[in-house]
């Protein structure tokens, strides 16, 4: 049995802030859904070889086309990126470029429903409402409804490397201004961001009520 929801996360940060987002929003809409963590699998960037024009299949040799098959026949899509150098991950990107496969001439994604859920450093750094915009586009060119955008803060590599607070290129310096110091307060979680925590719980919610209506229908 095909699973109603699927949750993408292109975050490759094990147990990450927005793997724990992308899994609220499908846990709370009580509905079936297979979560997909995108670093443990193998999807490239479409080369545009257009192989899919005529049955909407990619020729690509990878894990796509089987993920394809699920985001096909899934009701509602959850996906989750993060924003490095300003701009949405490469997983997520590659991902959603690969989308295009599903959409010549029958449009498999049109009348989806989507939820865009994003993590970033915040604090005033680029990248964190881009990704999000990006995202939501590219789903929205798939002809799929973004029911909205859930947008968390989340945490830099530097606080874990081990070399952040002495590192020329920290970025501690810039969040955190003269106090570099990595202590447990700085470190922030998507379940204490209570706004951004509800919103995903509502959203998973809006989730399962749209696809009983359309089931309804």
């Amino acid at each position: 049995m095909n699973p109603k929801i699927i949750g993408i996360s292109g975050s490759p940060v094990k147990n990450s802030n927005t793997d724990r987002l992308v899994k609220a929003i499908l846990e709370s809409s009580g509905l079936p859904y297979e979560f997909v963590k995108l670093s443990r699998k193998k999807v490239q960037p479409c080369i545009a070889c257009l192989g899919c024009t005529e049955d909407n299949i990619c020729k690509v040799k990878d894990d796509f086309p089987e993920l394809a098959e699920k985001v096909k026949n899934a009701g509602a899509i959850v996906v989750g990126g993060y924003p490095p150098y300003g701009t949405v991950d490469g997983f997520t990107k590659a991902f959603l470029e690969r989308l295009f496969s599903l959409r010549h001439q029958n449009g498999f994604n049109r009348g989806k429903l989507a939820v865009v859920a994003v993590t970033g450093i915040g604090r005033g750094a680029p990248g964190l409402n881009e990704a999000s915009n990006q995202i939501t586009h590219a789903l929205t060119l798939e002809g799929m409804e973004v029911l909205g955008q859930v947008k968390a803060i989340g945490n830099p590599e530097c606080m874990v490397c081990g070399f952040g607070q002495s590192c020329a290129m920290s970025a501690l310096p810039w969040i955190f201004g003269e106090d570099t110091e990595v202590t447990p307060e700085k470190f922030c979680t998507v379940e204490n961001q209570d706004e951004i925590w509800n919103e995903a719980k509502r959203l998973g919610q809006e989730i399962n009520k749209r696809l009983r209506q359309q089931q309804a229908m």
